[in-house]
């Protein structure tokens, strides 16, 4: 059997050790200086020319910078809505809508330049073929029902709030009217080619009793009294036939200025709203501004607004005509019987 025993290193053992040791180390720092300056570099080179380094952190940022960017665009429209939800809450009895809401136009700041004249002309087209849809989708229309307010200015004065509960067919063209502020009860009826092109109209309490029922001249001073317009131009058929007749040779202008929002409400509906605004007063001018809100749904207009020119920097335009149409249910099956004095659910009374 033999006996282990233990060995004793010699001296160049020992040498030849630490001498591969200290190679090892110096290789291992050379490694690292190494990628220390490749590392330095690559962060002191800049990036070409249309490339971003998104990765790590700097994701993050992009992400959050993204966000950001849409959170400011949501609460822009928030704001809009909150604005016009306001004109809603207050209506036009309330005095100027002018000085209670202000959109903003989105045609660009850069006037003159080429990119501004290609995005006001693609405004204007838009705008026009909106009111061309709205008039597609009214010929679909044979009748509606709506409740309808508006609020004109006569010889410089605004006249009180005018509610009216309104029917209208399309063919042949009839409309029936009962008033419901101011005066109760006053009803009216038009029907194109009947009772001679006469409005058949009744007024309330004593008037009635002594009168009945009267016959009047569409544009007589009887039957405009506190109207801008006839009663044979009421109704959404006639202002969209006004509006692209207007806005066909309007916004042809240099200096017109339009603004269409999406994403809007007006009597909690979601509607779009086109502005055309002309800075400048010419003859061939009707309004200084005009605001229309279209429903999304039904694809018809439910409330428009028109202005005067201010007559100072300083002073707010003044509102001229104010129409709403709300409450507003297409085709619901009217017939004859509508449109005539004698239904019993009228009060027309006798002639």
């Amino acid at each position: 059997m033999s006996i282990p025993t233990t060995r004793i290193a010699s001296p160049a053992n020992l040498s030849t050790k630490r001498g591969r040791r200290w190679l090892f180390l110096a290789l291992l720092s050379a490694v690292v200086v190494t990628c220390i300056t490749l590392e330095h570099v690559r962060k002191s080179t800049p990036s070409p020319p249309g490339l971003t380094d998104v990765s790590g952190p700097s994701r993050r940022a992009a992400r959050t910078l993204a966000s950001g960017s849409r959170s400011a665009r949501d609460e822009r429209c928030s704001d809009s809505g909150v604005a016009v939800a306001a004109l809603n809450r207050h209506r036009p009895d309330a005095g100027s809508i002018e000085s209670r809401v202000a959109l903003k136009s989105i045609a660009g700041a850069h006037a003159g330049t080429d990119s501004h004249e290609v995005e006001r002309e693609t405004l204007i087209t838009r705008a026009l073929a909106s009111i061309d849809e709205c008039q597609r989708q009214y010929r679909n229309i044979r009748d509606y029902t709506c409740t309808f307010s508006k609020r004109e200015r006569i010889q410089g004065r605004l006249t009180p709030l005018y509610v009216l509960m309104m029917k209208v067919r399309t063919q042949p063209r009839s409309i029936y009217v009962k008033t419901r502020r101011p005066s109760p009860g006053r009803e009216a009826i038009y029907v194109v080619g009947q009772n001679d092109g006469k409005v058949l109209a009744h007024d309330v309490g004593l008037n009635q009793l002594l009168a009945g029922t009267v016959r009047l001249e569409p544009t007589g001073g009887l039957a405009m009294t506190g109207c801008r317009h006839p009663i044979s131009e009421a109704g959404i058929g006639p202002l969209l036939d006004t509006l692209r007749t207007r806005w066909s040779t309007e916004l042809e202008s240099s200096e017109v200025v339009v603004v269409l929002r999406g994403d809007q409400t007006f009597d909690a509906r979601r509607c779009t709203m086109i502005e055309a605004t002309h800075p400048h007063k010419q003859p061939e001018f009707m309004f200084y501004r005009v605001r229309l809100f279209i429903d999304d749904e039904l694809g018809l207009p439910i409330h428009f607004e028109a202005y005067d020119w201010p007559s100072s920097p300083e002073t707010p335009a003044e509102v001229v005509e104010v129409y709403t149409y709300s409450h507003l249910r297409v085709n619901v099956g009217l017939s004859d019987l509508d449109f005539d004095v004698s239904n019993g659910n009228y009060a027309f009374g006798r002639f």
